[in-house]
């Protein structure tokens, strides 16, 4: 357990009435009730960082996803059609699925 520290700070007096009324029915101090509602609240913070963090990285993987699509579509659009389409597209599907080229993405 870390070690306890103690701080003084002001409230209105409104909400330390309520602290005091919600930890009385839980059988909670003031103190405890406090500490539980800070560390639910900075790991609400944390969680919500994260969530940011991970839409912003996936709005930036967005515009490369783009890319390789496009690219992609060329090759499929590109190639001549003849008897080796259907070689084609599993080595083009497999070089797009290759554990290797996924382990290289996962690293970046």
């Amino acid at each position: 357990m870390d070690r306890m520290k103690e701080f003084v700070t002001k409230l209105p007096e409104g909400v330390l009435a309520d602290i005091d009324d919600i930890a009385r029915r839980m059988s909670k101090t003031r103190s405890l009730f406090i500490e539980e509602a800070c560390c639910f609240y900075i790991e609400k913070i944390k969680r919500d960082n994260m969530l940011e963090s991970m839409k912003t990285g996936y709005l930036e993987m967005a515009e490369i996803n783009q890319v390789l699509a496009e690219e992609i579509w060329c090759d499929f659009a590109c190639f001549p059609r003849n008897d080796y389409e259907d070689e084609y597209y599993s080595e083009v599907v497999g070089r797009i699925v290759r554990t290797e080229n996924l382990d290289k993405w996962r690293k970046t």
